[in-house]
């Protein structure tokens, strides 16, 4: 993540370029801001809302894709306002077939519109008509990739050994009811979910200076969780009754099976799951 500095002169770059910015920038630039999870400022906000409405005719498909997905992505989880010409990328959208789109586009265009229809609101949304593909097409492959997008890293085999031990019933790589989403581990008597967060569902402010370690060694930084991964507890918590996380550094620092055993019943009884006592 960049310091405060580099945030600010980003955001001054964004102003001073920003009239003269072409589709593949605003869409980028957008990208950028969203994967980050960065708030833009209010000036810099203006200059690329503006920009969005200029340049948006000319956008192609991977570039409306990155646009929404991006612009939906910080009201979701920053509070950013969706820009006053939200609806009319969508009616830009809807002259498109899904063919236009490659199958990430695609994907993210169905993870836009679920942000759209669960986690946000405001009277902007009620102007944006969808095209038929989003849900059908584009929901079947994001159906189609939670379903087969599976690996079970050593550390979730673990983690459910561990569930297993305690004496919680659980399955490992459950969807959810509605086929959106592919869960770690879950509790089904108690509804619960645990998702084990490796390093990529992180970004981490690096330090300025090495004192102890090398400059910006990333162990003097803070962790902190990426929008995508905070827009994944958010659409699991509307579909079950808790969810719980593993950080991957908090667990790499138990020293042991007894340790990470009394650290798992810790988290599951944080959210309510039921240990036997025999356990």
């Amino acid at each position: 993540m960049p310091g405060a500095e580099v945030r600010a002169a980003l955001e001054a770059a964004v102003v001073r370029v920003g009239p003269g910015m072409e589709p593949q920038n605003v869409s980028n630039i957008s990208l950028s801001f969203a994967t980050l999870g960065l708030m833009p400022g209010t000036a810099a906000w203006a200059v690329l809302e503006a920009a969005v409405a200029r340049v948006a005719p000319c956008m192609n498909a991977q570039a409306l894709a990155n646009a929404l997905w991006s612009f939906f992505i910080l009201a979701a989880t920053r509070g950013v306002p969706l820009p006053a010409g939200y609806p009319s990328l969508w009616r830009l959208v809807c002259g498109l077939d899904v063919g236009s789109f490659d199958p990430t586009g695609i994907r993210m265009m169905f993870h836009a519109h679920l942000i759209h229809t669960e986690l946000v609101s405001g009277d902007v949304l009620d102007d944006v008509v969808f095209p038929s593909w989003i849900v059908h097409e584009a929901r079947e492959a994001w159906m189609r990739s939670a379903r087969t997008d599976v690996t079970v890293p050593t550390w979730v085999k673990e983690a459910a050994s561990i569930i297993g031990v305690l004496g919680v019933p659980y399955e490992v790589e459950h969807l959810t009811n509605d086929g959106y989403f592919c869960v770690d581990v879950y509790m089904p008597d108690d509804d619960v979910v645990l998702e084990f967060d490796g390093p990529t569902h992180f970004n981490t402010l690096l330090a300025d200076t090495g004192e102890g370690g090398v400059p910006g060694d990333a162990s003097r930084g803070t962790w902190t969780r990426t929008p995508r991964t905070e827009l994944r507890d958010m659409f699991l918590k509307r579909r079950h009754h808790a969810v719980v996380s593993v950080p991957w550094f908090e667990w790499a620092e138990l020293s042991g099976s007894e340790d990470r055993s009394h650290y798992i019943a810790g988290k599951l009884q944080g959210a309510g799951v039921r240990i036997p006592a025999s356990a």
